[in-house]
């Protein structure tokens, strides 16, 4: 074959031409039969799977030796085709094109039966253990396999070869996986109610990193690592930061945690020096090559750092951040402590040094501290106001504070008009201890603010203004149902926030002057809250009375006022219904009168009761025949509102607390009354009676109790 090309190769012209094409039908021929034998072998090997393995290395030989006279050939025609391009180069190019197409025949054919000596390969590296080797034939395979620019995929046998692979694959997968697991396990169990994890490792260094690398090369190694660093994650980091744990080391290949107490809170320097141990371990067993540039620890680096980070800064350091000025002058180890673990994260090259997470950390510890100070003051905030409200305290009259301000002391214009002594007085009363208790941290705040840098201090005023906000917005919706049904809670309530309002007129004004002249340019102030406050404690008192006014108001229509008039005699359930309503009354004075400042309790009270007799009131004027008999009942049963609501009241002045009485009163003389008295009360329109009642309700009167006769005529005659 070789002197065939060597005579093909000297010649040259025309002559040369003819000679290409013997020779190409030569090689052709040869070409034809080589694909033949190669497809009968191929056929044999991957499709009815005999075990004709004899001639395959006969077959490789032949095609690499067509593979260079061809390319030979090649060669030689394009020197040629250049020579003649002047002339009728048509042949030529024939020429060409045919051998182009025997050179992709018998590539074909090459790459077939390379395929087949990579299978035979992998088979047998396998067996020997040689698994880097038997993973970068592999990897040869699935580049000629996934070749875009091989016509393989064009063949039938393609599939076969392609499922061969796959199988190959997969089985070298599973058993390096399976072998890797071996080597890297963990084991979990339970010791006297305790979890105990343990990770062993339990091979030699080299077999680890062979098997490693293995799994590298075919793209799987990313599996193993996710599990490993899942387990590694929720079963060791998670607990040491999280949970009081035992941690040691076991014939320096066992790394075990025992979680002694779950979800306790270990101390920072627990948590830095058991992950410092548990990083040793790593180094010491899985500091292995992966590749020329990179470690399987360096590997891990990626998945891991995130959520260590994550859960170390705020499960742990976050935890650790001074509360105050005095601690935060403290911190100066704690912060040498973190970086000293860093240090050892770096020396073993897990972190580079431009993933320094806990110094970019810890460098904001100014801003951590006001964070962290802030933060722990909301979360007391909010312990305190959930406490119960009926928890309260006697609020006596305090000295106003004194609020002149060094601007104003060389000020000669007074304004004339000046404040009453009591205007910042806030009246006797009962408060919950727990709005004491926000007042003197908001002061506590305020203080530490006084004694701090202007931005920490501003960050502080503005910690107390969210704790009042927080105060309305919580409060009300934390004892959202004792508000809706306890007087006692609501009248507290309403004091907490007064008791509130009154303060922040004044609190800023307290401590403005204790600030630096920065913060003093600064708007700093309460004022602009003190209307949320009073707003928020007037409508929840507000709708508590209209809850008590429709327990009144339910009483009276389920009894026998309803049917006033409709029988001769008035309903037992309306005596009832009258004592349930003073009673409800006596109620409400009972949980009010020592809570609310006196005036409030006498508005809310007689507001309440002046709606009883106001629709009592109502209920008779609108009746239309009123028997002699029951209106002698109603006159006793009205002298009984008479003689027992005055009490509820502490001075006793019913008529300067509920607008009604005197209404009510009247309505008693006129049930009782002849037309005589009643002309004389009606004075023209002038007398005591029409001061209470109009015209047309007089007359409803009269015609409802009297009957008709002329001198009843007469007299809603003069009613005018």
């Amino acid at each position: 074959m070789t002197s065939f090309v060597a005579d093909v190769l000297t010649t040259a012209g025309k002559f040369e031409i003819i000679n290409f094409q013997k020779n190409i039908a030569e090689i052709q021929k040869q070409l034809t039969k080589l694909e033949y034998e190669v497809k009968d072998f191929m056929d044999d090997n991957y499709i009815e799977f005999s075990a004709k393995l004899t001639r395959d290395v006969y077959l490789v030989k032949k095609t690499e030796q067509l593979l260079k006279e061809i390319d030979d050939l090649q060669s030689r025609i394009n020197d040629q085709v250049k020579i003649e391009l002047p002339g009728l180069t048509k042949e030529l190019k024939t020429l060409s094109q045919k051998l182009k197409e025997s050179n992709i025949s018998l590539k074909l054919s090459h790459q077939l039966m390379n395929l087949h000596e990579y299978i035979k390969s992998v088979k047998e590296m396998q067996e020997e253990k040689r698994y880097i080797e038997t993973a970068k034939t592999l990897w040869q395979m699935q580049c000629l396999l996934d070749n875009p620019h091989s016509f393989l995929q064009d063949l039938e046998i393609y599939v076969a070869i392609k499922d061969e692979y796959c199988n190959l694959l997969r089985l070298y997968s599973i058993e390096v996986s399976r072998l890797l697991h071996d080597c890297i396990c963990w084991n979990n169990d339970m010791k006297d109610g305790k979890m105990v994890t343990s990770l062993i490792i339990k091979s030699e260094h080299d077999n680890i990193q062979e098997l490693i690398q293995g799994l590298h090369i075919i793209n799987n190694l990313e599996n193993f690592l996710q599990t490993f660093l899942t387990n590694l994650m929720n079963h060791i980091i998670n607990p040491i930061i999280h949970d009081h744990c035992s941690v040691y080391v076991i014939e320096e290949r066992v790394f075990t945690i025992e979680i002694l107490e779950k979800k306790k809170m270990p101390c920072f320097k627990s948590v830095l020096y058991n992950l410092k141990l548990l990083f040793k371990f790593l180094h010491q067993h899985l500091n292995l090559t992966v590749t020329d540039n990179e470690t399987f620890l360096k590997r891990m680096q990626p998945h891991l750092l995130k959520q260590l980070s994550h859960s170390l800064t705020t499960d742990c350091i976050s935890y650790i951040i001074p509360t105050s000025n005095a601690n935060l002058k403290n911190f100066e180890p704690v912060v040498e402590a973190i970086n000293e673990f860093q240090d050892y994260l770096v020396q073993i090259e897990f972190l580079s040094k431009d993933q320094l997470f806990l110094s970019e950390y810890t460098n904001n510890i100014d801003k951590l501290f006001i964070d962290r100070m802030c933060q722990d003051l909301l979360v007391k905030a909010r312990i305190i106001m959930k406490k119960d409200l009926h928890d309260s305290v006697r609020c006596e009259l305090q000295e106003p504070p004194i609020l002149m301000n060094k601007a104003f002391e060389n000020n000669y214009v007074l304004n004339e008009k000046t404040l009453r002594d009591v205007s910042f007085h806030l009246p006797k009363c009962q408060i919950s201890k727990s709005v004491q208790e926000i007042l003197e941290l908001t002061r506590r705040i305020l203080d530490e603010a006084c004694n701090s840098s202007d931005a920490c201090a501003v960050r502080l005023f503005y910690t107390c203004r969210n704790i009042f906000e927080m105060y309305v917005g919580l409060v009300p919706e934390h004892h959202k149902k004792f508000l809706e049904t306890i007087p006692q809670q609501v009248a507290l309530f309403h004091n907490n926030c007064m008791y509130l309002a009154h303060h922040l007129l004044t609190l800023a004004h307290e401590y403005r002057d204790k600030f630096s002249k920065n913060l003093q340019k600064l708007n700093l102030t309460f004022s602009d809250q003190v209307t949320i406050f009073r707003e928020v404690g007037s409508q929840y008192f507000l709708e508590h009375m209209k809850y008590q006014k429709n327990i009144i108001f339910d009483i009276i229509k389920d009894s026998g006022f309803s049917g006033l008039g409709q029988t001769s005699e008035l309903h037992p359930s309306t005596e009832r219904a009258l004592r349930q309503c003073i009673r409800q009354l006596e109620l409400l004075k009972t949980v009010w009168i020592e809570v609310l400042p006196i005036n409030i309790y006498c508005k809310a009270v007689g507001c309440i009761t002046n709606s009883m007799i106001d629709d009592l009131v109502t209920k008779v004027i609108t009746v239309e025949d009123i028997p002699a008999d029951v209106a002698t009942e109603l006159i006793i049963l009205f002298n009984m509102v008479v003689k027992r609501t005055p009490p509820i009241f502490p001075d006793q002045q019913i008529q300067q607390h509920v607008h009604k009485w005197g209404k009510f009163l009247e309505l008693i003389k006129i049930l009782g009354a002849s037309l005589k008295e009643i002309e004389v009360r009606w004075g023209n329109g002038k007398g005591l009676l029409a001061q209470e009642f109009a015209a047309p309700q007089v007359k409803q009167l009269i015609r409802a109790l009297f009957q008709n006769t002329d001198r009843r005529s007469n007299l809603l005659a003069s009613i005018r």
